[in-house]
This record gives C-alpha cells, sequence and structure tokens, in this order.
C-alpha cells in the first residue's frame, strides 16, 4: 500500500479524552504528523490502569497513545483550567469523552473553547449520546457489546453469548470519528469553519453492525447460519476453520473428506437444504475433523480449493513469515515498559520513536512553548495545577 507520509504536519490536537476509542482517533492523527498534546488528570488516563501496567504503560495506552506529548493538569485548579484555555487557544481540533455534561461543568464545554477565537472542531465523545433517555447511563465496550446485539451474534458451541475479546466497540468507534474529523478538516480547509461533533459508542457500534441490522430485518428477525457445515473445528492437535462462499464450495469439500457422493445428495443441493440438515453434516465434519491433524486438514483443503486456515494464536500471526514478509509489524522502543511489536498502520510511515508518554512528561516544554517563563512554571508545579515528573525541571526544559 502506498505510504501518504504526514499529510497533518502542522495540524496542533488538544486530546483531553481518556480511555481507547476517542484517544486511538487522536492517536491516528498523531501518525499522521498531527502535533497532539494529551491533556491528562494527575492521576493520568485511567487506560494505564486497563491491563498489565508496566511503568506506567498498558498495551491500551501505548496503541492509543503513540506519538503524542502529555501535559498533566489539574483542571480544578484555576491556573490548570487556565493552561488549558491557552492551549485551546492555538488548536485546530479539541477532543474529549466525558459523560456529557461534565465537560462543561469544568468550564471546557463546546462553547468556552469555541469562544476562545479558533475555528475549533470539537469532538466529543460520549456512551450513549449528549441527549436522549440514556445519555447519563455509563458505558463500557462490554456494556455496548451486550447492548447493541453484537454478543447475540456471537454465541459459541455452547450456545452462550460471548463477548468479542478486544475492544470491538471503541476500535470501531476510534475508525467512524477518526474518518469523520477526516472529512471535517477537509471541509474546514475549504471555508466550511468548525462544529460541534458529536459521537457515541451507541451509534458507531450500530454503523459497525450495519449488515447484522439489515440482515435481521429482511429474514424476519431469525437470520440462519451462512453456511453450513462451515465453521470452527477441532482437529487432532488444534482448531481449524473453513467457509463456503459459493454452492459448488460444498462439492469441493465433499471430495476433500472423500465423501464426494454426497454432493450429489439432494437433501444438501443447496445452501437452503443443507441449514435444514445442518446438525446432520456438523456432526460429520466435527467426527472427520478429530482424526487428523490441523496441518494435515489444511493441506488436504487447499489442495482442493476449500477456503480454510487454522486458527492462529496472537503470537502465530507475529511469528508467521508472510506477516514478517510483508513488513507488517515494527518495534517501537517504549523508554519505560521496554519494546513492543505492533501491527502498522496502513497507509502510514512506521516510526518507532513515536512512543506513548509518560504522564505529564512534556509538561515543561509546552509550558515554555506557550511562553510561560520557568518560575511561573515552577510556580504552577507547586501549586498542583501543572504536574510534572521527578526528572523534568525547568533547568532541563530547554533540553528536551
Amino acid at each position: 500500500m502506498q505510504d501518504v507520509g504526514k499529510p497533518y504536519r502542522g495540524l496542533k490536537v488538544l486530546d483531553a479524552s481518556q480511555g481507547f476509542a476517542a484517544p486511538y482517533c487522536a492517536g491516528l492523527l498523531a501518525l499522521y504528523g498531527a502535533d497532539v498534546i494529551k491533556v491528562e488528570p494527575p492521576q493520568g488516563d485511567w487506560c494505564r490502569d486497563i491491563g498489565r501496567n508496566i511503568a506506567g504503560q498498558t498495551a491500551l495506552h501505548i496503541v492509543g497513545n503513540r506519538g503524542k506529548r502529555s501535559i498533566a493538569l489539574n483542571l480544578k485548579q484555576e491556573e490548570g483550567l487556565s493552561v488549558l484555555h491557552r492551549l485551546a487557544e492555538e488548536c485546530d481540533v479539541f477532543i474529549e469523552s466525558f459523560r456529557p455534561g461534565v465537560a462543561e461543568r469544568l468550564g471546557i464545554g463546546y462553547e468556552a473553547i469555541r469562544s476562545l477565537g479558533n475555528d475549533v472542531l470539537y469532538v466529543s465523545v460520549s456512551g450513549f449520546g449528549q441527549i436522549g433517555e440514556y445519555r447519563d447511563r455509563p458505558a463500557t465496550d462490554s456494556v455496548l457489546q451486550a447492548f447493541s446485539g453484537l454478543m447475540s451474534i456471537n454465541r459459541g458451541v455452547d450456545g452462550i453469548p460471548h463477548r468479542v475479546g478486544m475492544l470491538a466497540v471503541d476500535t470501531a468507534a476510534a475508525l467512524h470519528i477518526f474518518q469523520a474529523v477526516q472529512a471535517a478538516l477537509f471541509g474546514r480547509r475549504d471555508g466550511a469553519g468548525g462544529q460541534w461533533m458529536q459521537f457515541d459508542l451507541m451509534r458507531t457500534t450500530a454503523s459497525f453492525l450495519a449488515q447484522k441490522i439489515a440482515e435481521y430485518q429482511m429474514e424476519d428477525g431469525q437470520p440462519s447460519g451462512m453456511n453450513p457445515p462451515a465453521g470452527a473445528y477441532r482437529t487432532a492437535d488444534g482448531w481449524l476453520v473453513f467457509t463456503l462462499v459459493k454452492n459448488e464450495h460444498f462439492a469441493r469439500l465433499m471430495t476433500a473428506i472423500g465423501r464426494p457422493e454426497l454432493a450429489n445428495d439432494p437433501r444438501y443441493a443447496g445452501f437452503d437444504e443443507r441449514r435444514t440438515h445442518a446438525q446432520e453434516l456438523v456432526s460429520m465434519m466435527t467426527d472427520l475433523m478429530a482424526q487428523r491433524s490441523t496441518v494435515e486438514w489444511s493441506a488436504i483443503l487447499r489442495e482442493n480449493e476449500v477456503l480454510n486456515n487454522p486458527i492462529n494464536s496472537i503470537g502465530d500471526w507475529l511469528a508467521d513469515a508472510h506477516v514478517r514478509g510483508v513488513g507488517a509489524v515494527g518495534r517501537i522502543d517504549q523508554p519505560d515498559s521496554g519494546p513492543v511489536e505492533i501491527p502498522i498502520v496502513p497507509g502510514t510511515t512506521f516510526d518507532p520513536s513515536l512512543v506513548a508518554p509518560a504522564i505529564g512528561e512534556h509538561g515543561a516544554r509546552i509550558l515554555s512553548e506557550l511562553g510561560i517563563a520557568l518560575d511561573e512554571i515552577d510556580a504552577l508545579a507547586a501549586s498542583g495545577a501543572v504536574i510534572l515528573p521527578v526528572e523534568e525541571n525547568t533547568e532541563s526544559t530547554n533540553e528536551r
């Protein structure tokens, strides 16, 4: 894929959000060259404590905040709020993810930021939106997976609805918000001006599930299996998945397992007929798959042009020769928690120096860029309005 470089170089983004959805959107802007200042509370973004915390970093925080600069402000102090307002005067995009009404109470709502004079794109991200019956309802990825119906279509062989084992809701939201912000930036460039852009996890998840929502209505609320006996099966030593996209793929599967005559059985003539007899087909495949290894079955199915793949672990993917060969992974040398390999966002220039910041790591430098004198920076730190890392002091500001 062609590298688009750093098209947002010079764009100033003030990221006052926490968690993963909104911060990851801001993080994508940073990967494309924007100067993103992360405004954290004194204790840091709560995402720093989701998962294993190594020296203030977690996997979620690193992925969502690479390439940003961090300043830690106490917005309950007038001096801390004043610093944020000064930063907001220069920003092109302002991002927040407080519950509805909280940003206004803190003095950083849309009207307060807009009044500072900049033609800002003000981005609000919440669970259920700024209005409506559920506006004040707390929301997490798991809550929205349940609310949206996502869990209902992710049933295991036990018949129990399962949560998708990653932040599917937050990630989908971040990508939806990112694409909308890009469109708004294009419009702003051509004179469309600033605006208050409101997003919520409920609607972005629904957009993510649009195909299933349409399917529910078109199939009278009873969507059937797409292509039995396709699915995941346990082999003699692991797991493998295969799928049937076209009707002729069933004949290829039957040839692969040594039962070509079943392709002409009227019970299995088409997808509808096979859905009616899905249980007997699945039982047959379950017994057969358990008789050979994953590697053996995968080779046999590929020879017969049946779409399949062993079910990899994350480690399997990281070690895969193709993944390595196409350069899909890059290593960042995170200075506090240690090096970590992460997928390269397609279209971006991979820069191993774009790491996630420590809490308030760049505070003194950011304040200095605002024209704040060293003695005033010391006073802000002493008052608790700005929290600076122990190793960062005004004497070293010019060295950072």
